[in-house]
């Protein structure tokens, strides 16, 4: 295995296309911390802390079927070392999950490998299945990817 648990085990299901592999792969991300495109603008709070602005959100991308996913890198440091600055920020794979699952203009997440050219769909349906087994992060008080 290489320093990229994710990217691998990614690589193992691109290969098998078992149903165990992509439970392990979904377990991993959601206790993985992957990179994320921001877009917006964040902004300082009364002391001094950089906050979500009303603008704030999370990229996506169509990938190919014209559905709206959010984009994500696995295993960041593998990633900036392999293909340079991709993302802007480094966020848990719950809360990644957390906002597929209610996200109304999204259909998902789209995970990038960060050691070789796979990709793996998480769908809106899979993503609430996991948060609604208990294993999200505490959800923020204000949902910041969701601009509305």
């Amino acid at each position: 295995m290489s320093d990229s648990p994710l990217s691998d085990i990614m690589g193992e299901h691109a290969a098998t296309r078992s149903p165990e592999s992509y439970e392990r792969f979904v377990t991993l991300f959601r206790t993985s911390t992957v990179g994320i495109v921001t877009n917006g603008t964040p902004v300082l709070d009364a002391s001094g802390r950089l906050v979500a602005g009303s603008d704030l959100g999370a990229g996506q991308t169509t990938h190919g079927d014209g559905k709206a996913r959010i984009l994500t890198f696995a295993d960041p440091e593998a990633a900036l070392r392999n293909f340079g600055p991709r993302f802007n920020v480094g966020v848990s794979g719950a809360v990644v999950l957390q906002m597929a699952a209610t996200d109304a203009d999204c259909e998902g997440i789209l995970v990038n490998s960060a050691t070789e050219e796979v990709s793996l769909v998480i769908s809106k349906s899979t993503a609430r299945s996991l948060v609604a087994s208990g294993g999200e992060a505490e959800p923020p008080r204000r949902r910041w990817w969701n601009r509305r």
